[in-house]
């Protein structure tokens, strides 16, 4: 068996030291702390610290975590609730342009308005089948063949009610006609539905001038007399009749409010 021998210096080195450190464990401070357990203190300290800074540290990250979450959330329901303010707003500004738009087409037409009702354009359905759908219908008093006014001019007429909505038959659809006058030209034409509307029936080499307004004339019966489908364009002789395109004056793509007029209303002013 191997025995670990000390060399006599070292030996009396270590039993110095041990007797030294039973002493100083022995020692107390005012406070009745031991000199040992001060330098054990004092060894750990430090680690305690860095410990104490770590956790302080890893809480903030937790805290600013969850402040990072809620303020997110927050962020979103600022945001949608943006949103909604701003489609609120659209449809604000929607409401005063109609109403501003319906005001107009009354103070346009007075004599009409008394048997007239004002009606939004909802839907159009322009290139498919050339109509318009309007927010009114026969519980408002609209009935089939009543006549729709645009602030610039005629649009069309009903061609299908229900209780609360009705389809126009705009003046480009192929089936729509209407009897019409060229001013400065003596004969009566029919307006024909098309893209653009054209004026048949005149005699073969009718002068007529160019933007010269064509305008209802009642003679068919829908329409009242004197109101405005638009203005001329060029015109050519096809066949045994004279034809004359017609740039109407109230664009489809544009109006967004109407007058519908009653059935059988006579003459405009």
């Amino acid at each position: 068996m191997t025995r670990i021998r000390l060399r006599p210096d070292l030996a009396l080195v270590l039993v110095c030291v041990a007797l030294y450190v039973g002493s100083a464990a022995q020692v107390r401070s005012p406070g009745g702390r031991t000199a040992l357990a001060m330098a054990v203190a004092a060894v750990a300290a430090p680690p305690i610290a860095v410990a104490n800074a770590i956790g302080g540290a890893l809480e903030d990250v937790r805290t600013g975590r969850r402040n990072l979450r809620s303020t997110l959330a927050e962020f979103a329901r600022l945001r949608e609730e943006n949103g909604d303010l701003r489609r609120a707003n659209q449809l604000l500004g929607a409401e005063v342009a109609a109403l501003r738009e319906g005001s107009q087409l009354l103070a346009a037409y007075p004599s009409l308005a008394t048997h007239a009702v004002l009606a939004r354009v909802v839907a159009r359905d322009l290139p498919r089948t050339n109509t318009l759908r309007l927010d009114r219908g026969s519980a408002d008093g609209i009935a089939v063949d009543s006549p729709v006014l645009g602030a610039k001019g005629l649009v069309g007429r009903v061609d299908q009610v229900l209780a609360h909505s009705s389809r126009v038959q705009l003046l480009t659809h192929p089936a729509a006609a209407a009897a019409a006058a060229i001013a400065g030209v003596r004969p009566e034409g029919l307006l024909l539905g098309g893209d653009p509307p054209r004026v048949s029936g005149l005699p073969p080499y009718t002068k007529v001038p160019l933007d010269a307004p064509v305008v209802s004339t009642g003679s068919e019966g829908i329409y009242p007399a004197g109101l405005l489908f638009g203005t001329t364009m060029e015109a050519k002789t096809d066949g045994i009749f004279t034809v004359v395109p017609v740039r109407l004056a109230a664009r489809a793509t544009d109006v967004t409010v109407v007058l519908v007029l009653a059935p059988g209303t006579r003459s405009a002013p």
